[in-house]
């Protein structure tokens, strides 16, 4: 059994600005809980630090859901949204959130090993 750790996740989105880094979207539900989630940058795999604030950032279920699938990534020298398809309103836009406090080659891991696009 994986133990979740939703304090460090809960830490990772405050770190990214509180909203989808990507398009800044960052509703609440009735009772007033963030409904942004915590996407790991670095997936799963049997680690100890998977469930650690410097892994992850905060998205809007969608685009969570294209980082899970390899359809977006972050460019992090220039702060910007790759999308695989470059028609895409979202690709190459900068991002509105935080990202330095994810640690170093943890997007560069997605980049190579998850985004769809890569080179």
């Amino acid at each position: 059994m994986t133990y979740r750790n939703k304090l460090e996740s809960q830490k990772g989105i405050s770190l990214s600005g509180g909203y989808c880094i990507v398009c800044g979207w960052g509703k609440n539900n009735h009772k007033g809980n963030s409904l942004v989630i915590g996407s790991h940058v670095r997936k799963f795999n049997n680690i100890l630090d998977y469930d650690k604030r410097d892994n992850i950032i905060g998205l809007c279920p969608n685009h969570h859901v294209e980082f899970d699938a390899g359809n977006i990534t972050i460019d992090t020298r220039n702060g910007v949204c790759i999308h695989i398809d470059n028609k895409d309103s979202f690709h190459n836009k900068k991002i509105v959130g935080k990202i330095d406090h994810i640690k170093t080659g943890y997007f560069d891991y997605h980049k190579k090993s998850i985004f769809k696009g890569r080179n």
